[in-house]
């Protein structure tokens, strides 16, 4: 076989004696009986092409076809793939698994870019026929693709600039108020909220539920200190020095007797730092809750077992990406936002205040 760099339709066409229109259509994935050709010239430019070493060039064949069969995924911050995320890991498994069961690609938009518009033509490119996305909401892309008519589903998360945007979430705002509540029937008055990007839907739902359980059980608003409570992925040194100050500073009467985090991750970030840092053991001086009920950190990770408002990760993944491939198909779609309801799975990281109503 001869095989040289950048064989082209040109060459292929030449090595068989035919035109590249020939080559194209018998090359090409368009159907059998689209051009009349005979078997034994099909025969000729298959050898041809094989002779030479040709490799189609898939962006431009997909660009000919005006599909490319693959969707991306984008995520607000890449650094979310370096922390070892229980979260990340099962909402890559159900993307993946759904995509590769109706045969679509997928590809990952983890670049960096300098402002918004930068963003989004990167995401217009051509290279993929629409984009599942997991960003804040109200990020300025999501307009622009709305306004495009480039199809995209959002998952984990929700559009409050792009009104009727598809869309597959958990109820996180019942979530957050399970993880209250299931703290204050355990006795619990002093319960701060660990929260996250002050951008993410899924953290602004959740402190609002949590907010709702405090209020509903007539208790006040957390102290404004405990409002600097935030903490993402790995190395938030500052996420972790404020959750330090505010255990070390605070006399034992006035500090937080338990901990509602907003990510399973984080949860667990946080009782290695309480206990590692503040010398505080769980849940015997703070219990602490989790969001999202990976069974890597959960059940796995955690010592003690931590007790997580569960969503079902794998089932919203695999369902954003069937809206997502109907949309770009074109076809009705019967529910364009689906919203699952969070349970709470009691584990063995909760337990009554030390002292009674505190």
């Amino acid at each position: 076989m001869r095989r040289s760099p950048g064989v082209t339709l040109s060459d292929v066409a030449r090595e068989a004696g035919v035109s590249k229109v020939t080559v194209s259509c018998i090359l090409s994935d368009r159907p059998a009986g689209t051009v009349r050709v005979s078997e034994g010239t099909r025969q000729r430019v298959l050898a041809a092409a094989r002779e030479l070493g040709y490799r189609p060039n898939a962006l431009a064949r997909g660009l000919a076809r005006r599909r490319t069969d693959t969707i991306t995924l984008v995520m607000q911050f890449p650094g979310v793939f370096s922390g070892g995320s229980g979260f990340i890991s099962e909402m890559m498994y159900g993307v993946v698994d759904a995509a590769n069961a109706i045969n679509y690609d997928l590809m990952l938009h983890t670049k960096t870019q300098p402002d918004p518009d930068s963003d989004l033509r990167s995401l217009l490119d051509g290279r993929s026929d629409g984009a599942l996305l997991l960003r804040d909401r109200d990020d300025p892309i999501l307009a622009g693709m709305a306004e495009r008519g480039h199809p995209f589903v959002q998952i984990f998360s929700r559009a409050d600039r792009v009104p009727g945007a598809c869309f597959v979430d958990v109820d996180n705002v019942e979530g957050g108020r399970l993880a209250a509540r299931h703290l204050l029937d355990l006795g619990h008055r002093r319960i701060a909220f660990l929260g996250g990007s002050p951008r993410s839907a899924a953290v602004i739902d959740r402190e609002a539920g949590y907010r709702a359980a405090l209020a509903d059980a007539g208790l006040p608003s957390p102290p404004p200190g405990w409002a600097a409570l935030r903490m993402n992925y790995a190395g938030d040194e500052a996420g972790i020095a404020a959750l330090v100050a505010l255990f070390r500073t605070s006399p034992p009467g006035e500090r937080p007797t338990a901990l509602f985090a907003w990510s399973d991750d984080v949860a667990l970030r946080a009782m290695n730092v309480l206990r590692q840092e503040c010398g505080l053991r769980v849940p015997g001086d703070v219990s602490v809750v989790g969001f999202d009920g990976t069974e890597a950190i959960c059940e796995r990770s955690s010592n003690p077992r931590l007790t997580s408002v569960r969503q079902p990760i794998q089932e919203i993944a695999e369902r954003g990406v069937a809206l997502l491939v109907s949309c770009i198909n074109g076809e009705p779609v019967e529910r364009t936002q689906q919203v699952f309801e969070p349970t709470l799975v009691v584990r063995d990281s909760c337990a009554p205040p030390a002292r009674p109503g505190a």
